[in-house]
């Protein structure tokens, strides 16, 4: 058997043996808190990059699709646009390292692929314009 002195002892050194682990646990917690901050900030990160994509010009082409799209079963082969969202459609395809594909129609008029329509460049619309979206 144990004596009362040894009982005593051993209380105070299984406390003790705790009292170390919870310290050693918050400091493993620590870092934990350390790295779990730093995946958060890169997954935040990396969802800014993939919104990079939806850009207020971009959801407003978009939306003039979906449109189109819901009267005529089909995507629109032309959208008219002004000059500042053409330059801002330039710029998308470049930061988002989309092939940019422009050409000259028949007609003289400057065309860029978007998805699945032509964005048509029109000095007569307002700059910040989006037409409707149309067929040849």
């Amino acid at each position: 058997m144990l004596s009362r002195r040894e009982l005593i002892a051993g209380g105070a050194a299984i406390t003790q043996s705790r009292a170390a682990e919870a310290v050693a646990g918050q400091r493993d917690s620590g870092g934990n808190d350390a790295t779990a901050t730093e995946l958060r900030s890169i997954r935040d990160v990396l969802a800014a990059l993939q919104n990079k994509a939806a850009t207020p010009t971009v959801n407003q082409i978009r939306d003039r699709q979906r449109n189109f799209l819901r009267l005529n079963q089909r995507f629109p082969e032309c959208v008219d646009v002004g000059i500042r969202v053409w330059e801002r459609m330039q710029d998308w395809h470049i930061e988002n390292g989309r092939v940019l594909t422009i050409q000259r129609a028949g007609d003289g008029r400057w065309q860029m692929d978007f998805i699945l329509s032509v964005l048509v460049l029109k000095h007569e619309l307002p700059e910040n314009e989006v037409g409707q979206p149309y067929d040849r």
